[in-house]
């Protein structure tokens, strides 16, 4: 069991690859903290993990807010003391041609693919203190 008594953090936890990310890791015995903005496909994952005997819990914070970030990571540290694994997993797209692309719509883009991903990585080692942290 690879992850055994490993703390992971997955962002975009709720479903694809995140939830399939949070499913193996609980399966080879890591703690996972499911990261995302909604409570019913978070919970989806939650469940599965926890159904099977695994530890898993859900925080609904949104990646691209310094404040709501480093409460997820200290949800996971307050609840398993520390932080091993890290994957920034959180994203989303638009297929709108660019001319047709509003501005807040490419604003989000980038805070969520990229503020989202250096927020976790920052707060993640400064509250973990970097010890074994793994960024994924």
């Amino acid at each position: 069991m690879r992850f055994m008594d490993l703390v992971c953090i997955v962002t975009g936890g709720g479903s694809g690859i995140g939830r399939a990310a949070c499913q193996q890791f609980a399966a080879e015995g890591g703690k996972v903290l499911v990261v995302g903005q909604g409570p019913e496909h978070g919970g989806q994952t939650v469940e599965s993990i926890t159904s099977t005997g695994g530890q898993a819990a859900f925080a609904k914070r949104d990646v691209a807010d310094s404040a709501e970030v480093q409460a997820a990571v200290q949800a996971a540290v307050g609840r398993w003391g520390r932080i091993d694994v890290l994957v920034n997993n959180a994203a989303t797209m638009t297929f709108l041609p660019v001319v047709d692309l509003p501005e807040r719509d490419w604003d989000r883009v980038l805070a969520v693919n990229l503020k989202g991903t250096f927020l976790f990585c920052k707060y993640a080692t400064l509250i973990a203190d970097g010890g074994r942290l793994s960024i994924l």
